[in-house]
C-alpha cells in the first residue's frame, strides 16, 4: 500500500441514506479482517544508495530473488502488507452497495484536479457518511498512473472507515523498524576513514572547514591513522596533515592581507621617490618582496620588480606616468613568466599527470599553484592551451562526478 497524505476526519454526507438501513452495521463492516489471499506484499527498499544507484542496487548489497514477493531486486528491503484496488471496492460494495466518491476539486475541463505533488483528493461516502483521501501514483505518469492515484486514494480513504488498519499499522511499524535499522548501521573504521578523508578534500581550501574535520579526526581517534600523500609521496598522519593544511591557509591568508594593505600605502606614495624607497625597506621587512602583484598595466610582477622600476624612473616618479599597482584579486592577465614560475609550472603539470584519477591530490596540486601564483598560467593539454586553473576545476570536476554516479561518469 503506498504512503498517503493523513486525510482529515468525517465530513457529514448529503442526502437520504434509506438504501442502508443499520449504518453502524455497515460501517463495522469496513473494519472486518482481510482473508490471508486478499493480502499482498509490497516490497520498500530500505537502503537510500540502492534507490538511488542507476541498477537499484548499490555495492553494499546484492540483487537477489525474493522467495516472499516474487521480486528480483536489491537485499535491502523490506514487506509490506496491503489489500489491492479491487478487494477495498469488494468491501465497500459489502458494507454499502451504493457507495460512492468524486474529487475534491475539478479542473478547467471537468476532469478530477491533481495537485502540484501529483496526489488526488476525494471524498468518500459509505453509509451515508463521508470521508476525505489522498492518494497519489510514486512519482509515476500516464493513464496508469491515474489509475493507481484513484485507487491509492480510495485505500487511504477507506482506512478512515476502518478498512485495512491493522494492514496499515503493521507496515508502518515494519517501516519504522527498517529505518531505524538502516540509521543505526555503522560504517567500518576503514570506511570512516575513507569518508573523512574525502571530507578533507572537500574543504581543503576552507579554514573553518578544516577545523571542524580536525576535530572530528581527533574525537573519532584518527589523528595516528596513516593517510597517502599523493604530492609529496609517502603516507602522512592524518592530524598532522589538516593541522599542516590549516596553518598553511592562515599563514597565506595573513601574506594576502599583508600584501594587500601594503599595496594600498603603496598606492597613496607612488609619485613619491623618497616614500617610494622607505616602503621598499618596509616590504623587505615584511617579507613580502617576492609576492607577484598586478603593475603597471596589469602586468604580474614581484613587489620587489615593481619597487625597483618606479625608482629607476626617479626624479620622474612625480610626473604622473605609469599607474599605480592594483590589488591581486584585481589582476586579470597573466605577465611574463619568470624563471622559477616556469619551473613551478612544469612541476606542477608533472603532478597532476601522475596524479590524474586522484581528486584529493588535484585539490592540493590546485592548492599549491595558487601558493605560487601560477593558476592562470596558461599550460598545453589535449584541448589545447588553456590556464592551469580551468584544467584543475574541470578535472576535479570530473572526478567528483565519477565519486558521486559511478556508472554514469566518464572515463
Amino acid at each position: 500500500m503506498a504512503p498517503a497524505t493523513e486525510a482529515p476526519a468525517t465530513i457529514p454526507a448529503e442526502g437520504p441514506t434509506q438504501h442502508v438501513p443499520n449504518q453502524l452495521e455497515a460501517l463495522a463492516t469496513l473494519s472486518k479482517p482481510f482473508n490471508p489471499e486478499q493480502i499482498s506484499k509490497l516490497p520498500k527498499v530500505t537502503c537510500n544508495q540502492c534507490r538511488d544507484a542507476r541498477f537499484k542496487v548499490c555495492d553494499r548489497h546484492t540483487r537477489v530473488k525474493c522467495a516472499e514477493c516474487k521480486g528480483d531486486l536489491t537485499s535491502a528491503h523490506i514487506h509490506l502488507d496491503y489489500v489491492g484496488h479491487a478487494d477495498i471496492t469488494m468491501r465497500l460494495l459489502e458494507a454499502d452497495p451504493l457507495w460512492t466518491w468524486e474529487p475534491l476539486a475539478f479542473d478547467a475541463d471537468g476532469l478530477p484536479k491533481f495537485d502540484n505533488n501529483g496526489g488526488l483528493w476525494i471524498r468518500l461516502t459509505v453509509a451515508g457518511h463521508t470521508r476525505l483521501g489522498y492518494g497519489d501514483a510514486q512519482k509515476k505518469t500516464g493513464p496508469n498512473a491515474t489509475k493507481e492515484a484513484i485507487g491509492d486514494a480510495l485505500r487511504n480513504a477507506a482506512m478512515r472507515f476502518g478498512a485495512g488498519t491493522a494492514l496499515w499499522s503493521k507496515s508502518d511499524a515494519a517501516k519504522a523498524q527498517a529505518e531505524a535499522k538502516a540509521l543505526s548501521i555503522a560504517p567500518s573504521r576503514e570506511e570512516r576513514l575513507d569518508e573523512l578523508v574525502v571530507l578533507m578534500q572537500k574543504r581543503w581550501g576552507n579554514v573553518g572547514g578544516l577545523n571542524a574535520l580536525r576535530q572530528q579526526v581527533e574525537q573519532e581517534d584518527f589523528a595516528e591513522a596513516q593517510i597517502p600523500d599523493q604530492l609529496a609521496g609517502g603516507t602522512r598522519l592524518f592530524g598532522e596533515l589538516v593541522a599542516e593544511r590549516i596553518a598553511h591557509l592562515q599563514r597565506d591568508a595573513e601574506v594576502k592581507a599583508t600584501v594587500q594593505r601594503f599595496l594600498a600605502d603603496l598606492r597613496k606614495d607612488w609619485h613619491n621617490p623618497q616614500a617610494l624607497a622607505k616602503r621598499q625597506t618596509e616590504a623587505g621587512e615584511l617579507g613580502i618582496l617576492d609576492r607577484e602583484v598586478p603593475g603597471p598595466n596589469g602586468v604580474i610582477m614581484p613587489i620587489e620588480h615593481l619597487l625597483a622600476q618606479r625608482l629607476a624612473a626617479a626624479p620622474g616618479a612625480g610626473s604622473g606616468e605609469g599607474a599605480p599597482p592594483t590589488t591581486p584579486e584585481g589582476k586579470d592577465q597573466a605577465g611574463p613568466a619568470s624563471e622559477d614560475k616556469s619551473t613551478h609550472v612544469e612541476r606542477l603539470m608533472g603532478q597532476i599527470r601522475q596524479c590524474w584519477t586522484n581528486p584529493l591530490a588535484m585539490h592540493q596540486i590546485k592548492a599549491d599553484a595558487e601558493k605560487h601564483e601560477v593558476l592562470d598560467h596558461n599550460v598545453q593539454t589535449d584541448q589545447g592551451p588553456m590556464p592551469m586553473r580551468t584544467l584543475l576545476m574541470f578535472r576535479i570536476a570530473e572526478l567528483q562526478q565519477k565519486i558521486t554516479n559511478p556508472e554514469g561518469s566518464a572515463a
